[in-house]
């Protein structure tokens, strides 16, 4: 019970640190290279992608690390 109670919050810290970590992780565009905040693909009406960054229509998301 001892051993219990002095990893306990050391488990619990490290979680909030790893989820911490992954909400503020940032998307790469792979056309252009660039980092990005949220995803710069946009949906067009013929069902296919728009990149606004490389200003180019793709068929699947180009955004990396989603």
């Amino acid at each position: 019970m001892k051993r219990l109670k002095r990893w306990l919050p050391l488990t619990a810290m490290m979680l909030i640190a790893s989820v911490a970590f992954a909400a503020s992780s940032k998307m790469t565009c792979k056309l252009t290279g660039k980092e990005v905040k949220t995803c710069c693909c946009e949906q067009q009406k013929n069902g296919k992608l728009f990149c606004k960054l490389a200003k180019k229509e793709v068929d699947k998301c180009c955004c990396k690390g989603m």
